[in-house]
């Protein structure tokens, strides 16, 4: 049987996905739990490993939510072959959506070739029962793989159009706190610079003519109230996945209100 899709379903019913970070399985289970459609499970600034990263995946599988694995990468020292190396294992353990912050396209070229080899899970169930299985076999696979472009360097934000038109590419996700920051030159991430949206505008204009799904992230925002606002900005202006930030940030967020409001009672 397969695994509850929530991400997928809602990209194929042409709806907004809402997603968060979580680096353990029983957040995982939560955030599952609360109505999440999709979990990050990071490898570039996370201690995840290989084992945690597949044990991840089994437990938002079994869960209903949707991961989706951010590999391993550092954009912004340059091109770096292993990036596809790793899309390469994060398909063997069986890694369907594969989101890649990336320097160039040449890259995200790289990672599409990787993520349409046959191997997810091979070593664990054998994907094919006769060898009849294997004709179209190649071709079911890479229809079920998702090498997700994420920009935040500027070479890869460039290349933008590039990569938007490339027929293997169904989803791009915009990072938007390295985005504005590259844009403005400013250390300081600023959600409502004019010239980040107007990239994101030009991102969902491009991903409707050619049939791609626009995702960004709320960067960060330090109330509740207003991460509600941006993910509604976001979406009035045609993003369909939506990244919260991660769950421990959302809970700092809540628990920092909670423990305000009983200042008063705990330290009179």
């Amino acid at each position: 049987m397969a695994a509850e899709n929530p991400l997928l379903d809602r990209i194929q019913e042409r709806k907004t996905s809402i997603g968060v970070f979580a680096n353990s399985a029983d957040m995982v289970e939560l955030c599952a739990f609360v109505g999440f459609h999709w979990v990050m499970i990071d490898q570039m600034f996370t201690s995840n490993d290989w084992s945690r990263t597949e044990d991840l995946i089994r437990a938002a599988e079994a869960s209903g939510i949707t991961p989706v694995v951010r590999i391993q990468s550092n954009p912004w020292l340059g091109y770096d072959h292993r990036v596809a190396v790793d899309v390469s294992r994060a398909n063997g353990i069986g890694a369907q959506f594969m989101m890649v912050s990336h320097s160039s396209k040449q890259e995200i070229d790289e990672c599409v070739v990787a993520g349409k080899d046959w191997h997810r899970k091979a070593l664990n169930i054998h994907p094919y029962r006769s060898f009849d299985d294997w004709e179209g076999g190649l071709d079911r696979q890479a229809q079920q793989t998702f090498v997700i472009p994420q920009p935040e360097t500027r070479g890869a934000l460039d290349s933008l159009e590039e990569v938007i038109k490339d027929p293997d590419i169904r989803i791009v996700f915009i990072a938007m706190t390295d985005a504005s920051r590259i844009i403005t030159g400013s250390h300081r991430p600023d959600f409502h610079n004019q010239r980040l949206w107007e990239y994101v505008d030009r991102a969902v204009a491009l991903g409707k003519e050619h049939g791609v799904t626009i995702g960004a992230n709320t960067s960060y925002a330090y109330s509740l109230d207003e991460m509600q606002h941006r993910v509604e900005m976001l979406v009035e202006h045609g993003v369909r996945m939506v990244l919260t930030q991660g769950a421990p940030f959302l809970f700092q967020l809540a628990a920092t209100d909670f423990l305000k409001g009983l200042a008063p009672v705990l330290d009179p």
